[in-house]
């Protein structure tokens, strides 16, 4: 376990390195926090209730995108095409060392510090822009929305790795990345807006695919809009999808590294 600790250092103090690209990406969260923020805000200037949600719910909504992206989404998973294309992956193959376990922990370091800054700038922004935040009133309430987000994070990084282990079999993974990123992570994961405002036979749909308990559902309960027997089958049915994550990533790995050549190495 010692060495996979010292990955996740490794990897920290590989952003201490490259600070400006770090400084970078913080600066597009930020942006797209308050994209975000102003949009809803201004919506809700002459009216207290949209789509069922108050003002204060809307806000804790928005306010849990971009705490849970940097929980769930934030991921390390995204270098293991570069090392399935240049052969780095090679000398991980010949050493003590699992794959799945050291991404993990490369994934975990990087949102532990995605973490820090993401609290210490809503802080700053809740403090600049005063206005109502919806707080839960019932302590089974966090229980649950601990638990939902916990396996959260195991369904985001297997789901990533399963994305990531394609490459063994494309020439320019980045491009499904791209479109699963962007199309299926974001948008029907709910990190713009929540998924409920949609028409509902299309969110009828979305709920049968595994991206809307990355976000949409912890955060419908943290808003106490999802309690009791629903809020218990949404961490049921997230922990049923990664378990099929974890099995797929099993999966695509024996039969990726069955045929990996390391023609880049």
């Amino acid at each position: 376990m010692s060495k996979y600790i010292q990955i996740g250092k490794i990897t920290l103090l590989e952003y201490l390195v490259y600070r400006l690209n770090y400084i970078f990406w913080r600066v597009r969260s930020v942006i797209f926090f308050l994209t975000l923020f102003f949009f809803w805000l201004a919506i809700y200037k002459n009216t207290t209730s949209v789509f069922g949600y108050s003002q204060s719910q809307m806000m804790a909504y928005i306010i849990g995108i971009a705490f849970l992206r940097s929980v769930v989404f934030a991921s390390r998973v995204g270098d293991l095409p570069g090392m399935i294309r240049d052969g780095t992956l090679t000398k991980f193959l010949i050493q003590p060392v699992s794959i799945f376990k050291m991404m993990f922990f490369r994934d975990t370091a990087d949102k532990l510090l995605n973490i820090t800054f993401t609290i210490v700038e809503i802080v700053i922004i809740l403090a600049i822009f005063k206005f109502p935040f919806y707080i839960p009133q019932h302590t089974f309430t966090y229980l649950l929305f601990i638990t939902i987000t916990f396996v959260a994070v195991f369904l985001g990084y297997f789901l990533n790795l399963f994305l990531s282990l394609t490459a063994f079999w494309t020439e320019d993974p980045w491009s499904t990345r791209w479109v699963f990123g962007v199309i299926f992570l974001e948008f029907f994961g709910g990190s713009y807006f929540p998924i409920d405002v949609l028409p509902s036979w299309l969110a009828s749909i979305i709920y049968l695919t595994p991206f809307p308990y990355l976000l949409y559902f912890p955060l419908k309960v943290w808003t106490e809009q999802l309690a009791g027997f629903q809020a218990l089958q949404a961490v049921g049915i997230c922990i049923i999808w990664t378990v099929i994550f974890y099995f797929l990533s099993r999966i695509l790995w024996k039969k990726g590294t069955k045929n990996y050549g390391a023609y880049g190495g």
